[in-house]
């Protein structure tokens, strides 16, 4: 959405909470008027590793309450406004040399100023290593506020792993243990692989679950990244993820305000809402 609006390519999208605040806000909007009932801040790179990566050394307080006020300003009430919070990018041993408490530390930096600015919950997203998502919990359980997280997770041979080699079911457990307040997963596969992801955690997991699949499968075409489902296929699955146990649905990459509006029509008429 913030790339169809002019955000350059390999420019980090916390940029436009100082430069194009009216942009990222009108993108909140969209996904507001379509129906969402939570709207994430433009901070998924907002924690100072990240943003340092990014060029934006020593703004994290900044750009952080930037992007809660211009969420804030989109829904009006309406929607409640999540603090989103995403990996370090700093890869912990074997594959890095980062500590665990140094990524704990980024996202304390991160959540406190979210936090301050007034969101309403923490929402950790798109974690592959579950020592790197723990440490985020224990960040934001911090802040007093409710805490969700979300893995990222593929099908192998073996069963759901993340590319860390994390176990679907057992690193939801872990989460919920940690004391999140909701576990789930997000990115990586498209809605039909995500259908059986719940059924897999759903008999384990207390805690409420999500499910945030992407648009289908990515394909890359002249005019730029495209996704192959449709809104309305979408919106049946998401149907079925409720089914079969989530208690939290949206989307993740390629999902437009057109796929959460088929979401909302589709889960009106099962009558899920």
């Amino acid at each position: 959405m913030l790339i169809a609006a002019g955000l350059e390519a390999g420019r980090a999208p916390e940029w436009w909470n100082i430069e194009h605040p009216d942009r990222v806000q009108a993108v909140h909007g969209a996904y507001v008027e379509a129906g969402s009932e939570v709207i994430h801040t433009n901070t998924f790179g907002g924690n100072p590793l990240r943003l340092s990566a990014a060029g934006l050394a020593g703004r994290y307080r900044e750009v952080n309450a930037a992007a809660v006020a211009t969420a804030r300003a989109a829904c009006r009430r309406r929607s409640l406004v999540a603090g989103d919070v995403g990996p370090t990018g700093h890869m912990l041993p074997p594959l890095g040399t980062a500590t665990v408490e140094e990524l704990r530390e980024a996202f304390r930096e991160q959540v406190e100023v979210l936090a301050d600015a007034g969101v309403d919950l923490i929402s950790v997203e798109t974690m592959s290593d579950l020592r790197e998502a723990q440490a985020a919990v224990d960040a934001a359980r911090a802040t007093g506020l409710a805490v969700h997280v979300s893995m990222t997770f593929e099908r192998r041979r073996r069963g759901t792993f993340t590319i860390m080699g994390d176990p679907l079911v057992a690193s939801l457990l872990a989460l919920e243990a940690a004391g999140a307040d909701a576990v789930g997963f997000n990115c990586s596969v498209a809605p039909p692989e995500m259908v059986d992801m719940v059924r897999e955690a759903a008999p384990s997991v207390r805690a409420p679950l999500s499910a945030q699949p992407n648009a289908g499968q990515p394909r890359v075409t002249p005019s730029g990244v495209t996704y192959d489902a449709s809104a309305e296929t979408f919106a049946r699955d998401l149907v079925a993820m409720v089914d079969a146990g989530a208690a939290l649905v949206g989307g993740c990459c390629g999902t437009t305000p057109r796929f959460i509006r088929e979401a909302r029509k589709a889960l009106e008429a099962a009558r899920r809402l």
